[in-house]
């Protein structure tokens, strides 16, 4: 687990985050590998990973890093367009698509629409693919970049701005209830 230290203290909030969003996509991509066997979808889990997914990934984690984190950088001279930045708005956007679809696909299901489950399990293979990818591009190239730039005063102001995004979008209380919630996908 990424602890704060001086190599990562502007991207460790996002850093944990993304080691319980890897956590939710394990239980997912086992679940897929259940419901691929049995032909049948879980909509139970399936709607829990999609509260996930939009409150915990999109509104919050997304949250952050448009936010607070990517407008810093983009102070400190990394690049939004043609740059790391405008991948990573891309990606978010890709993933609150294949999100759209699992709920699409959830609702079909649950009016019985049974030619739903390839849908549904297209879209969750495409949702872990796209997250890995993108946690791996940013831990891996964006966030050592944006730590190499950041200024100490950036370090305090980000992390406020991250305290905000939680509390206002999520709460904490439910921020800590969605992290629990990963094992029971």
């Amino acid at each position: 687990m990424y602890g704060v230290s001086e190599e990562n203290r502007l991207t460790a909030s996002l850093r944990r985050d993304h080691e319980v969003i890897l956590r939710a996509l394990e239980r997912l991509e086992e679940r897929v590998a259940e419901w691929k066997r049995t032909g049948k979808v879980d909509q139970a889990i399936l709607r829990k990973f999609v509260e996930f997914a939009r409150t915990f990934i999109d509104r919050c984690h997304h949250g952050k890093e448009e936010r607070c984190l990517f407008p810093c950088l983009e102070r400190r001279g990394i690049p939004r367009e043609g740059g790391p930045i405008g991948v990573m708005l891309y990606e978010h956007q890709l993933g609150r698509e294949l999100v759209g679809r699992l709920d699409e696909g959830l609702k079909a299901l649950e009016r019985g629409d049974k030619d739903a489950v390839s849908a549904v399990l297209s879209a969750c293979d495409g949702y872990i693919e796209l997250l890995r990818n993108h946690i791996a591009k940013e831990n891996g190239v964006l966030f050592p970049m944006g730590e190499s730039v950041a200024e100490e005063v950036d370090v305090a102001e980000v992390g406020g701005c991250y305290e905000r995004v939680e509390e206002v979008e999520v709460g904490h209380e439910v921020h800590e209830r969605l992290e629990r919630s990963v094992e029971e996908l």
